[in-house]
């Protein structure tokens, strides 16, 4: 099967988002979005536009002190990237890992949405 550029410039921004959420550096990972970008934790409501995903992420990044994307499976076809994860991260000094799918849209080289999967429970039991 051939990799089209299409694909190959969504796994190149998998590299990247998984670069920047280990570095903690939300403007970069802020700067993978597109400016009407949507990214929803399926049992949330999504943060729509990338003022309210930089909130999210400020929000986010004031309690992490450490977040590893452990990359499972990294799957490109066509605009749409899947990557299996398992995320290693510390969060208000505890430490967990959360096993993940996100699924990401990608249009003109920037992230137009991200739709997360992963079990609640699991991740609160881990911080709480």
């Amino acid at each position: 099967m051939t990799t089209s550029a299409q694909e190959r410039q969504a796994l190149v921004i998998a590299d990247r988002m998984a670069a920047a959420w280990e570095a903690l550096d939300g403007a970069a990972i802020l700067a993978l979005f597109a400016d009407d970008a949507t990214m929803q934790s399926m049992m949330k409501a999504p943060y729509r536009g990338k003022a309210e995903i930089k909130a999210m992420l400020d929000g986010f990044f004031a309690r992490a002190t450490a977040v590893r994307m452990e990359i499972i499976t990294k799957i490109a076809r066509g605009n749409v990237l899947v990557l299996e994860r398992r995320d290693h991260f510390t969060i208000d000094g505890k430490s967990g890992v959360l096993p993940a799918i996100g699924v990401f849209e990608i249009e003109n080289g920037l992230i137009t949405s991200w739709r997360e999967y992963y079990d609640w429970d699991t991740y609160i039991r881990q911080i709480a």
